[in-house]
């Protein structure tokens, strides 16, 4: 077997990109290391939207009947004004001659990550390494390695390929020189997690809220069980202390300013405050390193899109280096590679969370109105629904990377 004549593939961080690489080359029968700076994998709330093609792509690895007994089927997602209420509800049931996934499916990524982490575990040619921290990365014309550190103790991984995938702060993507250029949001995310069930009140299990001075988003996931939790994103300022942020009662007047219960006070589970950025790298491949996830592009979660992109960029990156490992094409694909995620990256990832974003806080009154009856218009005709969705649940994000050559 090829396997048997080459190295090994390392891949730079045990979260649901590079977990979900490993876990596409070790089917290849490719060896494969991985190497975490954290001893536990997290456990606090981030990502959590899974698209159609997304779903159909982990079909790949054999991992997606899994996952979807693990999450939510959300099948509706609404545009609301915070003041006004509903503006339109997009059903994608519209493409089910597209897919059998005509839902997003809510599954924290923490929970996708536990999952592929003991398939790779479980496997005969895989390595992990949990608690050691990447310092530098090298590469020749043979192979790649790098060096990480632990408890004082210096270590080298060296394989064929490296499959840096350690998050926006990527010590391998420093490493290779390559810039990340883009922007940084003056306002901070912060999310809500509570118990509070708002699915009786009309709202679906996701939520995009339009207002010109504080608009939100909220998003059911499955937590320990039905009903499950909510997540209510707001935007704060971005120099007030987090402890400010956080304080109960603040957070407490964000949600009833959301949804008013008189009387009553929320049950908040988890707070979290993001810095957000619009970034992407200038280049996904140097050599043998490859990047993906968040190391090649960082964005605002409002979409869902970010987590997607980053499994899109695992698998395309895993079938290229298999098609060279096994012969069956040269170096030439992983340019391919490069075009193929970077360029969807710019056209798709960052072009449409960017908007996302301007929709839901436009302070322009007709430009508010005319998105509003775009949205109307949009969830009211079959053909302008189908349209709009296929650009939304990355459909047309996966046609337009397939075009590339």
């Amino acid at each position: 077997m090829a396997s048997q004549k080459k190295g090994r593939v390392v891949v730079v961080g045990a979260g649901p990109v590079g977990l979900t690489a490993a876990l596409a080359l070790l089917r290849q029968d490719i060896p494969v290391t991985v190497v975490e700076a954290s001893t536990e994998l997290p456990t606090d709330p981030r990502a959590s939207t899974f698209h159609p093609p997304t779903m159909k792509m982990l079909e790949s690895i054999g991992i997606a009947d899994d996952l979807h007994a693990m999450g939510l089927e959300i099948r509706k997602w609404q545009y609301r004004d915070r003041r006004k209420g509903l503006i339109a509800e997009f059903d994608l049931g519209v493409l089910a001659d597209l897919t059998k996934y005509t839902y997003r499916l809510h599954c924290e990524q923490w929970k996708y990550a536990r999952l592929l982490l003991e398939r790779v575990r479980q496997h005969p040619l895989s390595e992990i390494h949990q608690g050691w921290r990447v310092a530098d990365v090298r590469q020749d014309a043979a192979s790649a390695e790098i060096t990480a550190e632990a408890n004082g103790a210096t270590k080298v991984f060296r394989g064929d390929y490296v499959i840096g995938a350690d998050g926006g702060r990527s010590v391998v993507r420093h490493g290779l020189g390559v810039g990340f250029e883009g922007l940084t949001f003056q306002e901070r995310f912060l999310v809500l997690t509570t118990t509070y069930n708002f699915e009786p009140h009309g709202f679906a299990g996701t939520c995009y809220c339009a207002d010109p001075e504080m608009w939100c988003s909220t998003f059911r996931v499955p937590a320990g069980g039905p009903p499950g939790h909510w997540r209510v994103v707001f935007p704060v300022a971005g120099d007030a202390p987090e402890s400010e942020v956080f304080r109960e009662e603040p957070c407490q007047k964000l949600l009833q300013s959301f949804y008013a219960r008189p009387g009553e006070r929320y049950e908040i589970v988890h707070k979290n405050l993001y810095t957000v950025h619009q970034r992407i790298a200038d280049r996904f491949r140097l050599g043998r390193v490859f990047l993906a996830g968040d190391a090649a592009h960082i964005n605002n979660p409002l979409g869902g899109m970010g987590l997607n992109f980053g499994i899109h960029d695992a698998l395309n990156a895993a079938e290229k280096i298999g098609k060279v490992w096994r012969g069956e094409g040269g170096d030439a694909l992983f340019d391919v590679y490069d075009r193929q995620r970077r360029i969807v990256a710019q056209e798709y990832l960052l072009a449409q969370t960017a908007q996302n974003k301007r929709d839901l806080e436009e302070r322009d009154p007709a430009m508010r109105a005319k998105a509003y009856e775009d949205w109307r218009q949009s969830a009211a005709d079959p053909a302008r629904a189908r349209k709009f969705l296929m650009r939304t649940a990355m459909f047309d994000s996966v046609r337009r990377a397939q075009e590339i050559q």
